[in-house]
């Protein structure tokens, strides 16, 4: 070898390391410089091909990152070996530091290669294979190949093996930094959808929120995520998501901003005078359905917005006050609520956190228990049958109202858990009514819009039916009229379940929704409550007599059966009755009672006439 080509190949070793500790090599560098350094090698070894190949273990295969030809001065890439056609070549690369093959025609440990892999290479004799080590196993081999015979000095086979080692280096080095920047990504950007995370969202609404003329930030849920996901899979759920965030994509304008926040959440930053008709723009833009694997899904949005911050990290700040905004709208409405926040909803905020945790374990404490109230019907009052009302029995608090804890509840989910315990024991407590002789009345149960489109709700309540031997007409679901702002289809398709199961359905607060009478028209329904607010106000107010005589008169001419809810007073009973209403439910007749205090009242109530009971102050 030539004091030329030692000095020559140092240059080569010099450039390489200087490559790798760079931290900008890219792919483009990597191929260049490989190239002169088989340019290099050829000229110092005397070979006429110098091949750089990587493994693939996706194919199995050895491909050819670079090829030189020296009679030609040709690079080529690649060329492609199999594992199944050399699987003794592939495993001798596995476990040996430098091949050094004089005669490739005699050597077992190539005789897989021969002869056409070699004469294809340009009738190859001689031939030195170094693999190349990485930190996590060998990623290839460098082959020097000759076409005269000729036996390898120790220095030939240290070359070799110095431009393996020194291609290894400057490897390791690129896939340390692709790792870095997979890493980079993953921190910065969400792998489902390829929006940015909070991580990146926090960081570029900071940059550029003190430059912004009307900062606003809004959280956004999607609403039906969870039905989808029952409906369609986990592909399916995955697949809306996607699809919301390309449609993101398109129809933001470039100052505004969209991360995905959380499982069905997503940020969005906006810099505009008129947010809320911005707002509903935006949301107006993403409201055609979504092709998801074959089917058109619609998805609405619910919203929580806000625009004032105080602190050195306002777009989290900015986050937090949205979020609250959207679990109050949330309570209030499952669909489609905008809510703007407000700095009294962070300190009721701390409540309802508490009050959540708590709600949670109450469960597990048997915290929570149910009182009937009692339904009666017709001029004698025969009690037809009670409607179970859950109240919890918290050990600080003392007893806290529904009304603090079933919207929150519903708002987090836990009305499903929650909702179950209710329907189990209430089929229990109706079989000890029936044990008792009261064969004939029903267990009325209010059903919340989320529990009841829940998939497990059929199945829950008819194993309930079936271990306790419970004729399924003496159930009565109750729910409200907003559950008709859900998924139309799906409203119609679980009414039509029950009803084939024979379970009678109730509308409760029946008169105070837009949809009222189209219940009645569209839906299997038995049953109509009044609203008690009209029953309040029966003696003072002439519109509520004309509203009720109209919903009375309407139920007897479809056959539906009708209560008045809400019945305290004397006045209020002989009014409804001479109206043509015959069930009741109230204060006038009995509180919500615990079950070991029914018995009792049943007693003292079959001892009065109905007569009398209408009477007392």
């Amino acid at each position: 070898m030539s004091n030329d080509s030692n000095s020559s190949f140092s240059l080569q070793q010099q450039k390489l390391f200087q490559l790798a500790k760079s931290k900008r090599i890219s792919s483009v560098e990597l191929q260049h410089t490989i190239e002169q350094l088989c340019e290099g090698i050829a000229e110092m070894i005397q070979c006429e091909r110098i091949g750089v190949w990587l493994f693939d273990d996706e194919q199995p295969s050895l491909t050819a990152l670079n090829v030189y030809q020296q009679h030609n001065g040709k690079h080529t890439s690649g060329e492609r070996l199999y594992k199944h056609q050399f699987p003794a070549y592939f495993t001798l690369l596995k476990g040996t530091r430098v091949i050094a093959i004089s005669d490739v025609s005699n050597d077992e440990r190539v005789k897989e290669l021969y002869p056409d892999y070699f004469s294809e290479a340009g009738n190859i004799q001689s031939m030195i294979d170094a693999p190349i080590v990485l930190a996590n196993g060998v990623a290839g081999v460098v082959c020097c190949e000759s076409s005269i015979a000729r036996s390898w000095s120790r220095l030939e086979e240290s070359l070799a093996g110095t431009f393996s080692d020194l291609v290894g280096f400057l490897l390791d080095s690129l896939q340390q930094q692709e790792m870095e920047k997979k890493l980079e990504y993953l921190a910065y950007y969400d792998q489902l959808t390829g929006l940015p995370n909070l991580n990146l969202f926090y960081s570029e609404v900071n940059g550029s929120i003190h430059r912004a003329k009307n900062p606003v930030l809004c959280y956004l849920q999607v609403d039906q995520v969870d039905q989808i996901i029952d409906a369609l899979g986990y592909d399916g759920g995955d697949q809306i998501i996607k699809e919301i965030a390309g449609r993101f994509n398109r129809v933001l304008k470039s100052n505004e901003t969209v991360a995905r926040a959380d499982h069905d959440h997503f940020a969005l930053f906006l810099d505009e005078a008129d947010v809320e008709n911005r707002l509903k723009n935006i949301l107006f833009l993403m409201s055609p359905p979504f092709l998801v694997t074959g089917y058109d899904v619609t998805a609405t949005f619910s919203a929580g917005v806000s625009r004032h911050f105080h602190g050195e990290n306002p777009a989290k700040e900015l986050l937090q006050s949205a979020q609250i905004a959207l679990n109050r709208g949330k309570m209030r409405s499952a669909r489609s609520s905008v809510t703007w926040f407000t700095e009294e909803m962070k300190e009721s905020s701390k409540d309802h956190f508490a009050i959540e945790m708590d709600l949670r374990k109450g469960l597990d404490l048997n915290q929570f228990i149910l009182y009937f109230q009692p339904q009666v019907e017709g001029e004698e009052g025969e009690i037809t049958g009670f409607e179970s009302l859950i109240r919890w029995n918290h050990p600080e608090i003392g007893l806290v109202p529904p009304g603090v804890f079933i919207p929150l509840a519903e708002s987090t989910g836990f009305i499903i858990p929650l909702g179950e315990w209710v329907i189990k024991e209430s089929i229990k407590e109706l079989k000890k009514f029936h044990d008792n002789g009261m064969d004939q009345v029903t267990i009325s149960i209010n059903i919340s819009p989320r529990q009841f489109l829940h998939h497990r709700l059929p199945a829950i309540i008819n194993e309930g039916l079936m271990q306790y031997h419970i004729p399924p007409e003496r159930l009565c679901l109750e729910i409200t009229e907003s559950v008709a702002m859900e998924e139309e289809d799906l409203v119609i398709e679980r009414l039509k379940l029950f009803d084939d199961m024979g379970i009678q359905l109730s509308v409760d607060d029946f008169g105070t929704g837009f949809s009222a009478f189209v219940y009645l028209q569209e839906y299997p329904i038995k049953e109509i409550k009044i609203d008690k607010e009209f029953i309040r106000r029966l003696t003072t107010n002439h519109k509520s007599i004309a509203i009720v005589k109209t919903i009375i008169d309407l139920a007897e001419n479809l056959n539906i059966s009708v209560i008045a809810e809400g019945l305290e007073t004397i006045e209020q009973w002989a009014l409804l009755n001479e109206l043509g209403c015959k069930r009741f439910q109230g204060y006038l007749l009995s509180r919500p009672l615990p079950p070991d205090e029914i018995n009792g009242w049943i007693d003292s109530y079959k001892r009065a006439s109905f007569y009398s009971i209408t009477r007392r102050k």
